[in-house]
């Protein structure tokens, strides 16, 4: 039987017969998974076109999810007397629970309960760097680490959101009033009222179960629980990794001054040939030092710069050319000189370094070819292209 996602988001199998036979084993606990594969594989295979009610029913499981699993991740870096405070018996015996308690301490509460029950917390040793003390454990303070973490997946669910049904991307005014206005426009949450921009239980207005949720949260918890019994190290750090950002790829970060990268590549030689390369280039994608139309690296009739464009770029390469200060883009069977991200102090260029005057980096330039690296657009912005015959 194939997996199905979404039986696995919203049905409950826990009890006495959880580990039967009966029952197929998930592939993988739900809390180690990303939310936005998870968005498009089920938009994907759901029956199209699909209706708006359907999407948003899809975002609402999803965002539990979410939810939970930033509180997870949010719990490994508390200390046992936090999450001892945060704990839904504790929270019982001191008489918390009544309809003022946010919604949010009360999710918080059943995760740190359900994760208790293995060995997920013991010696985790996660240290916040800037001495964070359970002093600073406080409503607000975890309601803005649950915002930071779920701002990923709204931010794509958005996207999708106007792509699929032209719905106008909203705007906001402050980074603060991002999450809110998010929420609003995917309909995970009514409109504030002004005075409501800054509470406490902004997230937690926002979930909307499909089943009870102290047993979709103690199944999602129970299978990260058993994983850790034979995997602690690995289930912390795939728990973590649910709160990290992750940046979109970049250039190398180039020094300031050109004579730091010439000083340092002129006379370097190949790691492939042990030979100083006479026109030496430099990947700007992932830093390997080659050699430009060296026959000494070459192999099976194609030259070392081509080479490495395959491997490292599926057929497009960014080099900058150590003796002489531009930048050269390789894609298939072609490839263009782009120009120099390096500028004397006037803001010109110096080509094979006739003139000898001090380079600096032009920030914009670069961010320019950076972009257009992003974006695919070389062939559209760059007009000069000849053929290389495998011969760079």
């Amino acid at each position: 039987m194939a997996y199905n996602p979404w039986v696995h988001l919203t049905q409950t199998r826990l009890g006495a017969d959880t580990l039967s036979s009966e029952v197929e084993p998930f592939p993988v606990p739900l809390l180690f998974r990303d939310p936005c594969s998870l968005l498009l594989l089920l938009v994907l295979t759901m029956p199209q076109p699909l209706g708006r009610d359907l999407f948003g029913c899809i975002l609402q499981v999803l965002f539990t999810l979410v939810h939970t699993q930033a509180l997870a991740a949010l719990s490994l870096c508390m200390g046992p007397e936090d999450r001892a405070t945060w704990s839904s018996s504790t929270c019982a015996q001191q008489g918390m629970w009544t309809p003022e308690v946010p919604v949010l301490q009360e999710h918080l509460s059943k995760v740190i309960e359900a994760l208790s029950t293995g060995c997920l917390y013991q010696d985790s040793g996660c240290t916040q760097s800037d001495g964070t003390s359970q002093a600073m454990w406080s409503q607000l303070s975890i309601e803005l680490a649950v915002r930071k973490s779920c701002l990923p997946f709204l931010r794509v669910a958005a996207l999708l959101q106007h792509y699929l049904y032209d719905d106008d991307m909203p705007s906001c005014q402050s980074a603060d009033e991002e999450f809110a206005v998010l929420a609003v426009f995917l309909a995970l949450l009514e409109v504030p009222r002004s005075s409501d921009k800054d509470c406490h239980n902004l997230t937690g207005h926002c979930l909307h179960w499909v089943a009870s949720s102290d047993e979709l949260v103690g199944q999602w918890c129970f299978e990260v629980t058993t994983f850790a019994a034979s995997n602690t190290s690995d289930a912390r750090t795939l728990l973590s990794m649910q709160c990290k950002t992750w940046a979109e790829p970049h250039l190398l970060q180039l020094p300031e001054s050109y004579n730091t990268i010439f000083q340092y590549y002129h006379r370097r030689p190949c790691h492939a040939c042990s030979k100083v390369p006479k026109d030496p280039a430099l990947c700007l994608v992932c830093g390997a030092f080659v050699c430009l139309k060296g026959a000494c690296c070459k192999q099976q009739n194609c030259y070392e710069c081509v080479q490495h464009t395959q491997l490292c770029g599926a057929g497009t390469g960014i080099f900058l050319l150590v003796n002489a200060s531009v930048v050269i883009i390789i894609r298939g069977p072609e490839f263009c000189l782009w120009g120099s991200v390096y500028l004397d102090a006037h803001g010109e260029e110096d080509r094979d370094l006739r003139r000898g005057k001090p380079l600096f980096l032009c920030a914009e330039r670069y961010r320019v070819l950076e972009q257009q690296w992003l974006i695919h657009s070389y062939d559209h912005v760059n007009k000069r292209w000849g053929p290389h015959y495998n011969g760079l």
